[in-house]
């Protein structure tokens, strides 16, 4: 393209030299004007109509190509991404169902008798359902957030006090990392229109997520900045942080900066993609700042009450 429309211009540039070329060496002759110029001009005028009729072809089938590369970039990006989203749900699935498989058939074959592991295979047998329960609620979560089904039950409430209850069921848990959750109770006094049970799940997994890869004595903070129409809900900690390069994929469904250590973990990989899908469906967002070794903070938003009046 930037060569044909080098040459279209070098064409008009060839035009109005050899016309003022001709225009000198016909000036003395009145009668050459005629004659001369005109076939020329008419020569010269129709070759740069052929240029520009054609330029102009080429720059439309241009423009078709670069669509369609996009549109064949776009369904081979999808297909990379379905591909590993049902690897992923695969790997999921797979390793609940093999663990109750396992324990069941030891089971059967009479450990079932035996009273020194009974007990034991059939509480991990029903930690595996739990499990597996767990990661199809997520996924059915997920789908009727993306497909628009999930009904919001937006109501006035108190963010403050909500923020309250999730940190208190975290007390026994935080406390065997010998973790400090602290609240800014004063920052978080406002109240907010939302679904109370979708953004109790939002402030939940990341609360879960902070201490899960939190460090041992480490620390969360939860605060609120307020706005005249917004509620910014900050939620940081100084745990392990996520690299730069990791954070464009992190509310991907089942995507794990540390595959081994997020397994180890436990969570089906989902909680962070559920949490993107839900502020959006309050038509609100999140954002992450974080940094190796330092720490990460999300921050999203809620509407305040106060945007009503």
């Amino acid at each position: 393209m930037g060569n044909l429309f080098k040459i279209f211009v070098y064409s008009i540039v060839f035009t109005v030299v050899i016309m003022g070329i001709l225009h000198i060496t016909t000036g003395l002759c009145f009668l050459c004007v005629e004659t001369v110029i005109g076939p020329v001009f008419l020569s010269l005028l129709i070759f740069n109509v052929c240029s520009l009729s054609l330029f102009f072809k080429l720059f439309v089938t241009s423009l078709n190509n670069k669509k369609n590369n996009q549109e064949l970039l776009n369904l081979k990006s999808a297909s990379k991404y379905r591909r590993e989203f049902f690897g992923n749900v695969s790997h999921e699935l797979k390793t609940p169902i093999f663990n109750i498989q396992g324990y069941v058939e030891t089971l059967i074959d009479g450990a079932l008798y035996d009273k020194n592991v009974n007990i034991k295979y059939l509480k991990r047998t029903i930690k595996s359902v739990d499990r597996l329960i767990y990661i199809i609620n997520d996924l059915e979560s997920i789908s009727q957030l993306e497909s628009d089904e999930l009904k919001l039950n937006i109501t006035e409430w108190h963010l403050g006090s909500l923020i309250s209850e999730i940190i208190d069921q975290f007390e026994i848990k935080s406390k065997k990392k010998s973790m400090q959750i602290i609240h800014e109770d004063p920052t978080t006094d406002c109240m907010v229109i939302a679904d109370k049970g979708k953004i109790s799940q939002v402030i939940t997994n990341l609360i879960s997520n902070a201490i899960k890869y939190g460090r041992h004595r480490g620390f969360i903070k939860v605060s609120c900045h307020q706005s005249k129409d917004e509620c910014w809900v900050f939620v940081k900690d100084n745990g392990i942080g996520i690299a730069q390069k990791n954070i464009q994929r992190l509310f991907e469904r089942f995507y794990r900066v540390d595959t081994s250590r997020s397994r180890e973990q436990g969570g089906t990989g989902l909680g962070l993609a559920i949490v993107k899908h839900i502020l959006e469906a309050h038509n609100q967002r999140i954002r992450v700042k974080s940094s190796v070794k330092k720490g990460t903070e999300f921050v999203f938003s809620l509407c305040s009450v106060n945007s009503r009046k």
